[in-house]
């Protein structure tokens, strides 16, 4: 190593150590060592907070507690401190001291008052929209292009007041069922402000749906289970018996709560059992060995509402298809609490339009956002105790997707987990997902790859397993990996662990990709007392720490298939189309070849057509929209040069990153890239700041590598390299590019 290389490592660390607050504790030291190993300061840990605190700000819906987590993401590895923040104390109140005996009469005379406010307040928060509609919606999937309109009565707040009062309510009127002494009426019914009011018998009853409030006392019953709709009530009370509940009760702008105290129960419905759409539903069941399957958006799923679905005891079998088992999409909180028994938990999948290996499933802690109109939300499964088994396909098991929190936290037994990809403590596009167990020796497996504790694009993914001898294996992009600037961590703190890696991929085990002219981080911490790894079938040492040469992002390829004669079809839908292949560089050709000859013939009419809210859209139309340019004869890009200056004319310039890239690969005349620059210059965002940089001047590039941006600040730093115009001093203020660094005193730019 040459004096200068020295001198520059050596005052990354420095700088390193001094962006460090507080002594760290025994885990945060031992990751802190492991980027160090791979000549990273532990600062870097901060990427995804420092990039995203930069760009536009977090979209509606989403938690703002999301930001300290993505500044500092080993807190994401206290899962007590996440659940803390994240499910309502009220829900505790079930398994409280039972309360003294009472009256029945003056018990629900007390409770009817208290939902009567909490409709109240729902009705408040939540403003009237087709419920009908989204209920009937939710029986075939996740409606989500219906979400917008609905998000935007919400009053996120008030929903949570109203959620909590139902919750606490609820809670101490079944302690009041359940104290010692209680006696029911006789079976009848009556009618209160809130609806009907039903007292079943001790004999096998059949309930219908339609009542405000049902309780029994025992028997084998059925319950035919409906929406409640419109801020209507629906609350069931079984206290004992083998009972079976069918229909379906997701609460669309509604109260719902299902509480069982004994028996071995069937819960089959086709969407529901703890499910809420700005509303709050509640599941609690006590005792028994119990059986839930429904298909859709069920078993602890909620958006922009709460739903929990709470079992206390028992061997007990969950089932979906997609959307549940502790799911949250936009604003919404999804819980499932199993407290006891060994249970087995499985997620099939929906049809995956982009054809990744498997079914897009969603399930067992995972949260969701709205690509790009909303933000997620916070799912989370807890398992306290027992051997339990997780069987999924794609997004499951500790996921979180788009301003999302996806938490599956274990917390004692030997344990299996099992899915395809995307899952296992995996943060996908600026989110946060956590798979935790505490103890136990398990087995997590991936049949494909990106997981267990990978982050993907400015997001966070961590696995901690914290006891017993546990087995790792999985394709690729695993076992603390990280692409895109995120962040991956993968902590086994004890145990004689195995890791094994089934392809060549030479990502994973702590090392990582950059991207942007920043790291993406990734530590191993495998603090067993004789962990071995396995790459292809075959004994393998852990990587060596690697320098990565950051490098510009490499320029997108267009495939090899010309514009077409004439444009024909609807842009939309072949823009659609073509994004579902282009990331794997065959497209259909003639919906490619119209799309480029529309955005020849007329970029500004054509991408006039597409909302900017829609990501995959607006992502496919930015490759698109090069490719098109780099196609056309001289005289078609001038035309398409002038009708894109123009529009960087229109208000807020909503597709000016769009323009950057096209015309960055294909510039126009210096007047044309001049108006580009300023209006790059001018924008609150960091990232399209940065692309002013490959032209930039020595003093504004030494002017931006002051900026707090880092992704700003490393392409000021890489535009004075170029210039010839660095110093050595210049590193000190970047305690995050230590291989960039290391790499620019490199004559030849290799290690």
């Amino acid at each position: 190593m040459s004096a200068r290389c020295l001198a520059i490592a050596l005052a990354l660390l420095v700088a390193g150590c001094a962006h460090r607050a507080a002594p760290p504790d025994e885990l945060r030291a031992a990751v802190e060592r492991a980027l160090v190993e791979r000549r990273l300061p532990p600062a870097a840990l901060g990427i995804v907070g420092n990039m995203l605190a930069h760009e536009a700000p977090p979209p509606p819906a989403a938690p703002r507690w999301l930001e300290a987590l993505f500044a500092d993401p080993l807190a994401a590895a206290d899962a007590a401190a996440l659940w803390q923040r994240v499910a309502p104390s009220s829900l505790d109140a079930f398994f409280s001291t039972q309360a003294a005996p009472g009256d029945f009469e003056l018990a629900l005379a007390a409770y009817i008052r208290e939902l009567g406010e909490a409709q109240r307040r729902l009705r408040a928060a939540a403003a009237s929209f087709d419920e009908a509609t989204m209920a009937h919606a939710l029986e075939e999937g996740l409606p989500a292009r219906l979400v917008p309109a609905v998000a935007s009565g919400v009053d996120a707040a008030g929903l949570q007041r109203a959620a909590e009062l139902f919750a606490a309510a609820t809670a101490r009127f079944v302690r009041a069922l359940r104290a010692p002494g209680m006696r029911l009426p006789p079976p009848g019914e009556r009618d209160s402000p809130l609806g009907r009011i039903v007292v079943g018998s001790a004999g096998a009853d059949r309930h219908g749906a339609g009542a405000a409030l049902i309780v029994d006392p025992g028997g084998d019953d059925r319950y035919e289970r409906s929406p409640p709709l419109g801020g209507a009530v629906s609350v069931i009370v079984d206290l004992a018996g083998n009972d079976v509940y069918a229909g379906s009760d997701v609460a669309v702008r509604g109260l719902s709560a299902l509480v069982d105290v004994e028996g071995d129960d069937r819960y089959r419905m086709s969407s529901g059992l703890a499910a809420a759409v700005a509303g709050a539903s509640l599941l609690v069941d006590y005792a028994g060995s119990d059986v839930y399957e429904a298909r859709f958006f069920a078993e602890g799923a909620a958006l922009l509402g709460l739903a929990a679905l709470i079992d206390a005891s028992g061997d007990d079998r969950y089932t979906v298809e997609a959307y549940g088992q502790g799911y949250a999409f936009s604003g919404g909180t999804g819980l499932l609490w199993d407290r006891a028994g060994d249970d087995a938990y499985r997620a099939g999948g929906r049809p995956d339009a982009w054809q990744r290996g498997g079914g897009v499933a969603f399930a067992q802690g995972a949260a969701a956002g709205y690509r790009t109109p909303l933000g997620g939300g916070a799912g989370f499964l807890r398992d306290d105790a027992g051997d339990d088994r997780y069987e999924a396909q794609m997004f499951a098991q500790g996921i979180g997707y788009y301003y999302a929190l996806g938490v599956l936290w274990d917390r004692g037994g030997r344990d299996a987990y099992r899915a395809v990809r995307y899952a296992q403590g995996n943060g996908v596009h600026q989110a946060v997902g956590v798979l935790r167990d505490e103890s136990g020796e398990d087995r997590y497996e991936l049949s494909l790859g990106a997981g267990q504790g990978m982050g993907l694009d400015m997001a966070v993914g961590l696995l901690a397993d914290f006891g017993g001898d546990d087995t790792y294996r999985a394709g690729w992009l695993a076992q603390a990996a990280a692409t895109g600037n995120g962040v991956g961590l993968l902590l086994d703190r004890a145990g004689e662990n195995r890791f094994s890696i089934t392809s060549g991929d030479p990502q994973g085990w702590g090392n990582a990709e950059w991207d942007r002219r920043l790291p993406s981080v990734a530590a191993l911490v495998d603090e067993g007392a004789r962990s071995t790894f396995e790459r292809q079938g075959k004994p393998a040492a852990p990587p060596p720490p690697r320098v990565v040469h950051a490098r510009e992002e490499a320029d997108l390829r267009c495939p090899a298939l010309p514009p077409a004669a004439a444009a024909q079809g609807d842009f939309v839908e072949q823009l659609y189309r073509v994004a579902l292949r282009l990331p794997y560089g065959d497209p259909d050709a003639a919906s490619y070849g119209s799309v480029l000859r529309r955005l020849i013939d007329d970029p500004a009419g054509a991408m006039a057509r597409i909302p900017p809210a829609e990501f995959t859209l607006v992502h496919a139309l930015g490759d698109t929209l090069q490719c098109a340019l780099l196609a056309a004869s001289d005289a078609e890009a001038g035309r398409m040069t002038r009708a894109l200056e123009r529009m960087l004319d229109e208000p807020g310039a909503p597709f000016l990153a769009v323009i950057a890239f096209a015309l960055e690969r294909r510039p126009g005349p210096p007047a044309t890239m001049a108006k580009l620059r300023a209006a790059l210059r001018a924008s609150p965002r960091c990232s399209l700041q940065a692309l002013t940089m490959n032209t930039a001047s020595e003093s504004e590039a030494r002017e931006a590598l002051a900026s707090p941006c880092w992704r700003l600040a490393a392409a000021a730093y890489q535009r004075l390299q170029a210039l010839g115009a660095d110093r050595a001093e210049d590193v000190a203020r970047l305690p995050y590019l230590a291989p960039a660094a290391l790499d620019a005193a490199r004559k030849d730019g290799k290690e």
